[in-house]
């Protein structure tokens, strides 16, 4: 739509008179009625005070098939960067549901029957699951990220058994240390940068 058509366009949605429009610019209804027939264009002082009573941003009232398009753009944008953060707080939530629930379920510490820690690894995997294949679109996998990936699931589930020390909670602690470091050292070097959300 060509500048002069917008304007006309904008004013009629309004319901604005070319007279009330004048009026606003302190101009003649006359110059108005110029722009809108395409025979003068607004000065660039106009065009803006023109913006401002419309509402509208300068580039939506001289370009608007453009600014619709940027308008798009950034909300894809905004849209990618939500779910870069989604993915990226998934991924640290999957480990730590991961970690928590076969803690539970395989120490005994907290109940005879520790069934329902089960379920918090299932979300923990579930959550794992959709975040790889997600990360899996983005980025291929890397030979540290894949022994640092091992290592730590090594750690949430075979390390408590292989320390030897006789305390149950200790040796769950110090999986946990491992754990938590190998979480740190892949979210720095490789997550939050395959799942930037700035």
């Amino acid at each position: 739509m060509a500048l002069n058509e917008n304007i006309k366009a904008r004013r009629l949605q309004l319901k604005m008179s070319q007279e009330y429009v004048a009026d606003q610019l302190g101009i003649s209804r006359q110059a108005v009625a110029k722009w809108e027939s395409g025979q003068s264009e607004p000065t660039a002082a106009n065009l803006a005070a023109l913006a401002d009573l419309f509402e509208m941003n300068i580039s939506e009232l001289v370009e608007p098939e453009k600014y619709a398009k940027e308008q798009r753009a950034q909300e894809e944008q905004r849209k990618e960067k939500l779910k870069n953060a989604k993915m990226h707080v998934g991924r640290a939530g999957a480990v730590i549901l991961i970690n928590a629930g076969w803690d539970g379920f395989s120490s005994g510490l907290y109940s005879p029957m520790p069934y329902y820690w089960l379920a918090i690894l299932g979300a923990g995997l579930i959550l794992l699951f959709i975040t790889s294949t997600d990360m899996r679109k983005k980025h291929k996998l890397e030979r540290l990220q894949i022994a640092v990936g091992a290592v730590m699931i090594f750690s949430i589930f075979f390390l408590p058994r292989l320390i030897p020390i006789r305390q149950v909670g200790i040796r769950y602690l110090l999986a946990d240390i491992v754990t938590a470091a190998c979480l740190i050292l892949l979210n720095l070097k490789y997550w939050r940068h395959i799942w930037n959300s700035k």
